[in-house]
């Protein structure tokens, strides 16, 4: 199976099907990367919210520290 795979990935005749299939990956694993990437995010920003809420910050308090870090992601982009 996996030799056939090969054979046919190596065969001149099929390398712009190859190409093509290549190319559409290319797109969709940077979609779902990106997807993955804000995800991951809002979990963490949600743990940290759930811990200072367990720690007793107020919601003001939170909201300032959230609000911080956004402020610090920012920054970083721009450099």
């Amino acid at each position: 199976m996996l030799a056939s795979f090969w054979d046919y990935i190596g065969n001149p005749a099929n390398i712009g099907t190859v190409a093509v299939i290549m190319g559409c990956m290319i797109p969709i694993v940077a979609i779902v990367t990106g997807i993955w990437q804000s995800v991951e995010k809002t979990r963490s920003n949600n743990a940290l919210k759930r811990a200072m809420l367990d720690r007793g910050m107020s919601a003001d308090d939170i909201e300032r520290v959230m609000a911080a870090g956004e402020a610090d992601d920012e920054d970083e982009e721009d450099e």
